[in-house]
């Protein structure tokens, strides 16, 4: 079983990566405070544009990347009208007014003589492409800015990990994966979330060992790992058929977070895949018995476990009878459908149990043979 990451993991999520609610992004904020590459594009990290700019005015603040391999240009800064153009243009994106954005960096982007006036204008074009939905639109601008060479380490880094968060909305993980390693490489920074968004990339990549190791390296750089990180390893776990280290993982997670229905169904699959059915059981009736088992497959297949066991002599009656109420529960609740073979499975299940009254009604729902007392038949599991 391989889960669908996007469903597991955020929230892990809908089935279309959004930046900046599906996707870990990196933390980039000097003051301590998480901040992703596309609000320090924005300008959203905890202070206000004027503070920031009253800040800078009086002391210059050490860069955030002190250990990049990449040498920074020379900035000329823009004259005060296109200055004035350029804040206001960056200001409006930050609020959506997209008409104003459009009116004040557009002319900047196509016509500017200053690279840094003309990057910071690219990008927040870009910004308004991602914000429509036009990724490719916005990948193309965002790469231009990034070409022109022209921004500082402290603008350049989140503008380039943007880039690499819009090719994962663009589902181009090769391309992200690319970007990410550049990122990693030039800013000589050991980012956590850095590290988690690679590892997300990888899972998709279905390179599973190495994602691994990127979300065991993003927990190793920070005390505060985020949720949706244990999502990512359990789900390669789970791609690997390693479901001991999966349930591991689920376990941990979910001590810290016992209410959360999605772990607890991952450490519930987790021992179903390493037949612990003895574990997985009590998990599983938790689950449903507060609805949070939503799914045909999940009931049919605690149905089964029951059932098998019920077969193989352990406590028969008893462990037969539940199986049948799992797909009584599930088709009265409108999961299950009713169709033939879950009707046979029910019908089954009445019958081991020795109620052959009620495995006849089933079979007969199913559009089955009904069996008397005379036919013994014989005990056979039922593949999961």
């Amino acid at each position: 079983m391989k889960p669908d990451l996007r469903l597991l993991a955020y929230g892990l999520c809908a089935a279309s990566l959004v930046l900046g609610s599906n996707v870990a992004l990196a933390q980039m904020s000097g003051q301590g405070q998480g901040c992703t590459a596309m609000q320090m594009m924005r300008n959203q990290c905890g202070q206000s544009p004027q503070k920031k700019k009253e800040e800078k005015q009086e002391a210059k603040q050490p860069s955030q990347y002190p250990n990049a391999t990449r040498q920074e240009p020379k900035i000329e800064p823009p004259s005060g009208k296109e200055s004035d153009a350029l804040n206001e243009g960056l200001n409006a994106v930050n609020s959506g007014d997209t008409a104003t954005a459009q009116k004040d960096l557009q002319p900047i982007a196509d016509s500017s003589t200053n690279v840094y006036a003309k990057a910071k204008a690219l990008s927040g074009l870009a910004l308004l492409k991602y914000n429509s939905g036009d990724t490719k639109g916005a990948i193309a601008l965002q790469k231009q800015a990034i070409d022109l060479n022209s921004l500082p380490n402290d603008e350049y880094f989140p503008v380039l990990l943007a880039l690499a968060q819009m090719y994962v909305a663009d589902e181009d993980y090769q391309q992200a994966l690319a970007i990410l390693d550049q990122w990693l490489q030039q800013s000589g920074k050991q980012s956590a979330d850095a590290y988690a968004l690679k590892g997300n990339v990888l899972y998709r990549l279905e390179k599973y060992p190495d994602a691994v190791d990127a979300i065991n390296k993003a927990k190793s750089l920070t005390d505060q790992p985020k949720p949706d990180w244990d999502q990512i390893l359990i789900a390669s776990y789970f791609a690997m058929d390693k479901y001991d280290e999966a349930a591991k993982v689920a376990e941990a997670a979910l001590a810290k977070d016992p209410n959360n229905a999605k772990l607890l169904m991952a450490v519930a699959q987790s021992y179903m895949n390493a037949q612990q059915y003895d574990k997985a059981l009590p998990l599983l009736e938790k689950a449903r018995a507060s609805g949070q088992i939503t799914d045909e497959a999940t009931y049919i297949n605690l149905a089964k476990v029951y059932y098998n066991m019920a077969v193989d002599g352990k406590d028969s009656k008893t462990n037969a009878l539940k199986s049948a109420q799992v797909v009584e529960d599930g088709m009265g609740k409108g999961v299950i459908k009713p169709t033939s073979d879950n009707y046979k499975l029910l019908g089954d299940a009445y019958r081991l149990a020795g109620d052959e009254a009620k495995a006849n009604a089933a079979y007969g729902k199913g559009g089955l043979p009904h069996v008397d007392s005379t036919h013994k038949g014989h005990k056979k599991k039922v593949d999961r």
